[in-house]
């Protein structure tokens, strides 16, 4: 997949050019990441063009400093769309951030796939660090829990450095969503919640509540999977996207 890179309004924007579809599909990455963690998702969709971007704060979009709001990074993945029709796939809280561009009632955004968001205002589920944390060692706990122990160890020192350096962001992220942003109830767009069949409880609760909760929503459980499914099972995910895209198309 040949590309190009661009900046937009200081965003540091990812496209591909591999395709004559008038429809794109804009991947929103989670915390503790950036628009490379969903390179091998990007790289198995051909049927439109594939945007992903690194979120304020993160990656080669630190410059323009961190989102003060959750509505702030709605704003953001706003202005990516922009006036083409689109496909969203936001993993972790950056499906939050695809879900709230859903609920705006956003006239391009046709269908919409999260993975494992969190529902931070829930009362069942696990609450952001307290002041009490060091967010640097809430980001290393966050990061060994998803990748595993043994892919932790294998990072370079300053990897491990800079995905610690993110609690911070991680943290206030956290926070933005301890209480609801967003609606889905009114959608009248396909919208699929996808969770790691190997995924811990409540991000299970969580899809069921958000398939509940969608007149048109599915709830799709990935085989082998935990919370790092774009990376550990990229085709999975990218078939969910792929599939998404046909049924609008």
């Amino acid at each position: 997949m040949s590309g190009f890179q661009e900046k937009i309004q200081g965003l540091t924007v990812y496209r591909s050019r591999s395709t004559d579809s008038s429809l794109r599909v804009v991947l929103i990455h989670g915390a503790v990441d950036r628009a490379a963690g969903l390179i091998r998702v990007a790289r198995r969709i051909s049927n439109a063009e594939v945007i992903r971007y690194d979120r304020r704060g993160y990656g080669r979009s630190d410059s323009v400093g961190s989102a003060c709001t959750f509505e702030q990074h709605v704003d953001d993945l706003e202005l990516i769309i922009g006036d083409r029709p689109a496909v969203l796939f936001g993993h972790s809280y950056g499906g939050s951030i695809a879900l709230g561009a859903v609920s705006r009632g956003n006239p391009f955004v046709r269908a919409a796939v999260s993975y494992e968001a969190p529902r931070t205002w829930e009362s069942w589920w696990p609450p952001p660090p307290g002041s009490n944390i060091d967010p640097a060692d809430a980001a290393e706990h966050f990061v060994r829990r998803m990748i595993g122990e043994d892919r932790w160890q294998t990072l370079p020192a300053n990897s491990r450095s800079k995905l610690r350096s993110q609690g911070v962001l991680m943290v206030h992220e956290l926070n933005t969503q301890t209480k609801q942003r967003y609606s889905i109830e009114d959608a009248q767009i396909p919208l699929t919640f996808a969770v790691g069949e190997l995924s811990g409880d409540h991000a299970q609760k969580a899809a069921a509540n958000f398939g509940d909760e969608a007149s048109s929503g599915r709830v799709v459980r990935l085989q082998g999977a935990k919370h790092d499914a774009p990376m550990s099972h990229p085709e999975q995910v990218a078939d969910l996207i792929k599939d998404a895209v046909q049924q609008i198309s």
